[in-house]
């Protein structure tokens, strides 16, 4: 990270109250789901070396949240010439807190790349095969339930070709979660119930469908190896290792600082409501994790940058894609996006109210990382302005 950056994020606190003077506030209706985010109502942190664009970035941030509709927006962009962090809008709508670069995010489905990280290190450890049947590693209760778990292999399960059925869309799942407390937690045990009596959707390494399942069915692998949980395999194989101070996992680990609520046309009206009092599987394997910008940043450096969070041979093995035929394809726990972040590789999430993206594009090492909490927005359009921004001489 540029050294300029550093120095400017020890004053930052600092300088907060005095920058806020100039934050213009936003419109608000009788009804939470009504209110509309002010241009004016932004935060910013200056960049580094990307001179001549912060305002431009800025702008390109405070316009998005104002006509888009979100209620606030973290973004976070690396080049090799410096870098830029901004947010804009509010972190909740209820208390009209602004929105900080440093609050967290839900990620949503960008975990699973966290979970390909932890199952290619039980892979180094040699304590999982990646080619090896998943009815060798799941509990002995749980894989006669699993169509196909003496064919289905680790990789299948890691690159969505393993043909299983889907849990989140099961009827009972979804009446579940309407009764469900997030003072409940679900389980994975729990949460693989739901396709027990489900078709298969495609015979094992038949074509890529993408399916929570899969990796519902892996936390199970890892909890099943490791005799702990998926939260504390993350933490000791990449959380501490990289100091990633502001991550965890949603409803199994104490909350660390600031988090965003969530916000999504739940109710298909066209309104913004809460998703602050909704559990529908927030935890599990499949999009479990909290965290900030910088955080994802430091991972996506390690991994993709400097790839010195997995070996070279199994680095090779997350990055063998599967094509769908549209442009798209999936690695081992990786996106490789199609249009408009053509050859770019990471993940993406939308969820609980969130909308999720961290991007790097090798051609260019450039990352740029994306927060939005509503979760009916194009994502990936937003980050490609922005980096249009960036690229643009």
């Amino acid at each position: 990270m540029n050294l300029r950056f550093l120095a400017f994020s020890k004053i930052l606190f600092a300088t907060v109250f005095v920058i806020s003077l100039g934050f213009a506030g936003y419109l608000v209706g009788d009804n939470i789901s009504q209110r509309v985010i002010g241009k004016s109502l932004a935060k910013q942190v200056m960049p580094t070396s990307t001179v001549g664009k912060s305002s431009q970035l800025q702008t390109l941030l405070n316009e998005i949240v104002a006509e888009q509709r979100i209620p606030g927006a973290v973004m976070y962009i690396i080049t090799p010439k410096g870098s830029w962090l901004g947010a804009s809008g509010v972190d909740d709508l209820s208390s009209k807190t602004r929105m900080k670069p440093t609050d967290g995010f839900s990620i949503a489905s960008m975990s699973k790349t966290f979970m390909a990280v932890v199952v290619l290190k039980l892979v180094e450890q040699g304590k999982i095969e990646l080619d090896g049947a998943i009815a060798t590693y799941l509990p002995t209760d749980i894989s006669p339930h699993i169509v196909n778990s003496d064919k289905i292999t680790v990789r299948q399960l890691l690159n969505h070709t393993s043909g299983v059925a889907e849990y989140l869309e099961t009827k009972e799942f979804i009446q579940a979660t309407a009764k469900r407390s997030r003072s409940q937690p679900w389980t994975a045990r729990e949460a693989i119930q739901y396709m027990y009596q489900e078709e298969p959707q495609a015979n094992p390494g038949e074509k890529f469908i993408y399916t929570d399942c899969n990796y519902i069915l892996l936390e199970l692998i890892v909890e099943n190896i490791t005799k702990g949980t998926l939260a504390q395999a993350i933490r000791s194989q990449i959380l501490k290792p990289l100091g990633l101070k502001h991550t965890f996992t949603e409803l199994r680990e104490p909350a660390i600082g600031e988090v965003a609520t969530g916000y999504g046309d739940r109710n298909k009206d066209g309104k913004l409501d809460s998703y602050a009092q909704v559990n529908d599987g927030n935890g599990l394997g499949d999009g479990g994790l909290v965290s900030t910008a910088e955080d994802l940043a430091k991972f996506a450096k390690a991994l993709f940058v400097k790839k010195t969070l997995l070996s070279s041979k199994m680095m090779k093995e997350m990055l063998k894609f599967r094509d769908n035929g549209e442009g798209y394809s999936y690695g081992l726990g990786v996106e490789r996006f199609s249009s408009p972040l053509a050859k770019a590789i990471g993940h993406s999430g939308t969820a609980y109210g969130f909308v999720t993206l961290l991007a790097y594009l090798p051609n260019q090492n450039t990352t740029i990382i994306v927060l939005l909490n509503n979760q009916n927005v194009d994502i990936k359009s937003v980050a490609r302005t922005g980096l249009d921004i960036v690229e643009k001489k």
